[in-house]
């Protein structure tokens, strides 16, 4: 089973294992089938100024990548590493340790005699750029030079701080291959290497944090075990981690859990595993903290310790499934996850509190949801002061609008649709009934509004508005401001002074008079909303009803406005009418009471 750990940089050049050479260093072939050195000035600065930048902080050690190495022997029959994926880390060090004029190891380019000469005489004496080996390896020594005469042009002691930081508190990411040694074929040896290099390289698919915790975990559970029983632990955890990495691609999982792409997530576990780790986001600081957990002298008790590991991340799994099967809990924490800042760390505690009964534990989901909304005053929140708690009550009112559905099929909320559409321009504040927009000037955008416009009223009767509409004093009737957008459409050029008053006395003739408070709001997409402005309602319930066609993802309540849900008895479909918001805010108001603390 392969070997993995993290190694001080120190450990690469000479250990207690390293052949006793006639120079003793470890040497470290480059195989044939990879391309030569090739980081410019901009990776080697990069690496140099992390590694100042940890010798600055108060952190006690810094990883760099991992290096995959294969091993093998040299023509001596000493060991010898052959370098899988980390070439250019190795090179790089390499060609600092030798500005340095410290302790290195070797590296032998395979196939490349004149490589391996050149890199042996590197200097600033000794600079080429006959072929690209020589190129890239110049480019990096005189970007070196220069870095550190820079730093050392005050500081005479800067190059044993570094050397002894360097090879003492940075380390690297030790992933030594044995599976390998098994297969007897050379040349299917030699396909099985040049493919894992494929993989890592050619692929640009870099080993995470979950890749090497699974190499870990498996290499210390078989400790003990005959090879027969190996093989069947190891092939059990691995069944068991498929079906966890699986079930947790369910996008529906995944989101309810995460406010980030499960797209751009390489392996799902990791979630578990970040969880566990009470570390930060540096780079494999994930691994590392399972490493530093399982390490130990004695490899029956590292055997125990992630075995205990495994368990832990199989409990975790379970109660996030739990969370996710049960409605309550999956509502409740959902909702709480969408607003935090941090969620990682907040379904952390959400697992830290979970250590009751199931009823306890549930009754607490439902105190963070009220804690979410504490202090909101449903009479005086309004779209200029209160965007972010709008957003809260109309997504709470969404979620619990689905919860309480008496109906077949699905009664659960989509934290799936709903994130998916945060991650691709975010949620807004639709005015139902069209704000006092500015001037539309723009003739393209004006004939859309009057096609669209017309076709929603032209068949509209003034003997269709009920008496709070009628109340008003209106200018027009609805057939005269039909016929004046139809003139208007039909014409060959747009006075655009005419236009935003006809616009003006439409929106007025269909307007409820109430524009920034909570009747006359709902919850919509910042793409679908961006289509809706300056429209009437009845413009507006006719695109709604063409997104929900085109399965766009419209909240369930915002859906209900523009379909008159809220009013059993005022089926006309073109006014946001008196009766109307009075019921959507008694809907809002009833679902949300439970959860809202009293105003005095």
């Amino acid at each position: 089973m392969n070997i993995i750990e993290s190694k001080p940089i120190g450990k690469i050049i000479l250990n207690e294992h390293t052949p006793k050479r006639s120079t003793r260093i470890e040497h470290y072939l480059i195989p044939y089938y990879q391309r030569g050195y090739r980081w410019d000035e901009e990776n080697v600065t990069a690496l140099l100024d992390d590694i100042f930048n940890f010798m600055q902080s108060d952190e006690k050690k810094y990883c760099l990548q991992p290096i995959v190495v294969v091993p093998g022997k040299d023509h001596n029959g000493d060991n010898i590493w052959e370098v899988i994926d980390g070439q250019q880390r190795l090179t790089t060090l390499f060609i600092i340790f030798k500005y340095l004029n410290k302790p290195k190891y070797q590296i032998i380019f395979e196939k490349r005699d004149k490589s391996n000469d050149f890199l042996e005489k590197l200097s600033e004496d000794h600079y080429s750029d006959e072929n690209p080996d020589f190129h890239f390896m110049s480019k990096a020594y005189k970007e070196t030079k220069k870095w550190f005469e820079k730093k050392t042009e005050n500081d005479v002691g800067f190059i044993d701080e570094f050397n002894s930081k360097l090879t003492k508190w940075v380390e690297i990411i030790w992933y030594q291959i044995e599976e390998l040694a098994d297969i007897e074929d050379e040349n299917e040896r030699e396909n099985r290497k040049i493919d894992i290099f494929n993989r890592l390289n050619i692929g640009k698919i870099p080993l995470t944090d979950a890749e090497l915790i699974r190499a870990l975990l498996l290499s210390k559970i078989k400790h003990g075990l005959s090879d027969r029983e190996a093989i069947l632990r190891q092939s059990e955890m691995s069944a068991e981690w498929h079906r966890m990495e699986q079930e947790l691609r369910n996008e529906e999982f995944w989101y309810f859990l995460n406010n980030s792409p499960l797209e751009e997530t390489s392996s799902t576990i990791e979630f578990i595993f970040k969880l566990i780790a009470s570390n930060s986001d540096k780079r494999y600081s994930t691994y590392l903290w399972f490493e530093k957990e399982i390490k130990a002298t004695d490899p029956s008790v590292e055997k125990i310790k992630a075995e205990n590991l495994w368990k832990t991340t199989k409990e975790y799994f379970g109660k996030l499934k739990y969370w996710f099967k049960d409605d309550t809990l999956y509502h409740h924490l959902g909702f709480k996850f969408i607003f935090e800042k941090k969620p990682l760390e907040t379904v952390k505690s959400c697992i830290d509190n979970a250590n009751v009964n199931k009823s306890a534990f549930k009754k607490w989901a439902i105190e963070e949801v009220k804690e979410k909304i504490r202090g909101i005053n449903l009479d005086d929140i309004n779209y200029e002061k209160h965007t972010h708690e709008l957003k809260q009550v109309f997504l709470l009112h969404n979620i619990l609008s689905v919860m309480n559905a008496e109906q077949n099929g699905s009664n659960r909320f989509s934290f799936e649709q709903y994130k998916k559409v945060e991650l691709d321009g975010g949620w807004s504040i639709e005015h139902i009934h069209a704000q006092q927009t500015k001037e539309m000037k723009e003739e393209k955008a004006i004939r859309k509004w009057l096609d669209e416009t017309y076709k929603s009223i032209k068949d509209i009767k003034e003997t269709d508005f009920e008496a709070d509409a009628l109340a008003n004093e209106f200018e027009n009737s609805v057939e005269v401001l039909a016929n004046e957008v139809n003139e208007m459409r039909q014409s060959q050029s747009i006075d655009f002074n005419a236009f935003n008053e006809l616009k003006l006395r439409v929106i007025e003739k269909f307007d409820s008079k109430s524009i920034h408070i909570l009747d006359n709001l709902a919850l919509l997409s910042f793409k679908q909303n961006s289509s809706l402005n300056n429209a009437i309602f009845a413009v507006k319930r006719r695109k709604i009803i063409g997104f929900d066609k085109e399965q766009q993802f419209i909240p369930p309540a915002t859906k209900n406005v523009f379909l008159k849900y809220y009013s059993d008895n005022d089926l006309q479909p073109f006014f946001w009418s008196k009766a109307d918001k009075e019921n959507y805010v008694n809907d809002i108001k009833k679902k949300l009471h439970p959860y809202l603390t009293p105003t005095t």
